[in-house]
């Protein structure tokens, strides 16, 4: 009785860290992920992720990936790689400035409260056009003041198109008081 006992109390502590892993962060950011974040429970978002990374991700717990980048900027079939780990896989390509519009951060937005109960990976190449269309989405859908869904944005990766978000919340509002 004593060695049975030993043995399910053995399995229990060895299975804990399992799920553990799959709800912890800091468990993914070991991956070395570049421009890791985790901006919000269950999302998180980096640039490009590799192959074995992908592989990584899927053995952590993480169940979609959203990429926002064009086909043709990879050498490789993202699609292909994250389906055959068993990931549900999304597309969005944002391939120029132009794409970082209102439209598209709805869309995205769409993407991420249809996986957002389980964790999800959120990429471009280096994780600023995601930040670019969550800033574009809190200005404009949720109407936060621009320089608070630029601080969101920042903090899900924006760097660069600070000023194409600028330029797309002000072109909205002034389409908004024209009509």
């Amino acid at each position: 009785m004593k060695a049975l006992f030993l043995i399910l109390f053995t399995c229990c502590l060895l299975s804990t860290p399992c799920i553990a892993e799959q709800k912890n962060p800091q468990v993914i950011e070991l991956i070395k992920l570049n421009n890791f974040a985790n901006p919000q429970e269950n999302i998180y978002t980096s640039g490009q992720p590799t192959q074995a990374q992908l592989s990584q991700l899927a053995d952590k717990g993480v169940k979609h990936i959203i990429n926002l980048r064009g086909k043709n900027e990879t050498q490789w079939d993202e699609e292909d790689v994250v389906n055959t780990l068993g990931l549900q896989y999304a597309a969005l390509p944002i391939t120029s400035k132009a794409d970082i519009n209102v439209t598209n951060a709805i869309l995205l937005q769409k993407l991420l409260n249809e996986t957002s109960s389980e964790a999800t990976l959120l990429h471009c190449a280096s994780s600023n056009r995601v930040g670019a269309l969550v800033a574009v989405y809190h200005a404009t859908e949720l109407k936060l003041p621009i320089e608070q869904a630029i601080a969101i944005g920042k903090q899900w990766g924006l760097k660069s198109l600070e000023s194409v978000v600028t330029d797309e919340v002000t072109r909205y509002q002034n389409t908004l008081i024209q009509k």
